[in-house]
């Protein structure tokens, strides 16, 4: 598909990936001297501050955006909330317009989404993307693409490097990307509770852990294992940069769900499930999800937590309050 002279790019859903990847592609639409790309998120307040610092313009609406775009890229938090999303976009926008969406969506919602688009003379790409804010603050992530060949190639010929470092293209098939994420997730999951496993053993068995995790740098030297692998040892897993357990226990019921379709088990990630429930119920839904450690500590004997106290329920002042000590923010779920 031949690209309009002036693109003009929208970006839905603006939370820790999202916010860094629209501003990368507003360096990329400043650059070719394109339009301010067009911005919306449910809260605009959290998003004011991009029309200063980016390339950027805050939609009033989201019919507003849908309007005026020829791509729109979404990165949006759960399916429900997808298919909301684009009811509203696919009634509002023009014939042609191309649609990348970055979430973690089920294969069939995204195989929804696509026949929603068609049904409107749209496209629509399963986008799904590997790597921590971090990663897409500098344009590092893995970026995965299936779906209409059209919308593809037009997406391809500028997402790296505005976006990642590199991209797999799934072919014409749109849940094909999504199936790869849950598959990788699975990876990641299992990386994690692997890692809690063997730290939480190294620990019991009285073997000095910063040992252990140079170790797992020298022969493991993949960005989940030293990321995560860091975490678990430290036990810091505040989730305010990371991705939190919410999010992880979605990912691991997806895999669980497609085993169960499959008739293939996941007891690596059955087991995750567990260890992040625990989790959950003593440090509450902020915590990044390689807090799956403190379940596997608890179930060994030792402390949920070591450095940062993520427990829920904490003394201050003599008073029972929901929180963290030392001076952290309280944590309210969100």
């Amino acid at each position: 598909m031949e690209a309009p002279r002036q693109l003009q790019f929208g970006f839905v859903g603006l939370g820790n990936m999202g916010s860094q990847m629209a501003h990368n592609l507003s360096l990329y639409a400043r650059k070719q001297q394109f339009p301010r790309i067009m911005l919306w998120n449910r809260t605009r307040s959290k998003i004011e501050h991009m029309e200063k610092e980016s390339h950027c313009d805050v939609s009033d609406s989201l019919a507003e955006l849908a309007g005026r775009c020829h791509v729109v890229h979404t990165c949006l938090a759960n399916d429900a909330v997808a298919l909301d999303i684009y009811r509203q976009l696919c009634s509002n926008a023009k014939k042609g317009t191309i649609f990348a969406d970055h979430s973690t969506l089920y294969p069939d919602t995204s195989d929804e989404l696509q026949a929603l688009s068609k049904e409107h003379s749209m496209h629509f790409l399963s986008c799904p993307v590997f790597g921590p804010p971090a990663a897409a603050k500098s344009a590092q992530l893995l970026v995965t693409l299936s779906g209409d060949s059209e919308g593809r190639d037009l997406v391809k010929s500028y997402i790296v490097p505005t976006l990642g470092k590199s991209a797999l293209d799934c072919g014409e098939a749109t849940r094909k990307a999504a199936l790869l994420k849950i598959l990788g997730n699975n990876c990641i999951l299992g990386t994690i509770e692997l890692l809690s496993e063997s730290f939480t053993l190294a620990e019991k068995t009285g073997f000095e852990v910063d040992l252990f995790y140079e170790f797992i740098q020298q022969w493991f030297p993949a960005a989940a294992w030293v990321n995560y692998g860091k975490k678990i040892r430290d036990g810091t897993f505040s989730g305010a940069t990371g991705f939190t357990i919410p999010g992880g226990m979605k990912d691991a019921a997806f895999i669980r769900r497609l085993g169960a379709e499959t008739s293939t088990p996941t007891p690596i990630i059955d087991q995750a499930w567990n260890h992040l429930t625990t989790a959950k119920a003593l440090g509450g839904e902020s915590l990044d999800w390689s807090a799956c450690a403190a379940g596997m500590r608890v179930t060994a004997g030792l402390p949920a937590f070591k450095g940062e106290d993520f427990s829920l329920s904490v003394k201050v002042n003599g008073a029972e309050k929901l929180g963290k000590q030392n001076g952290e923010h309280v944590n309210n779920g969100h």
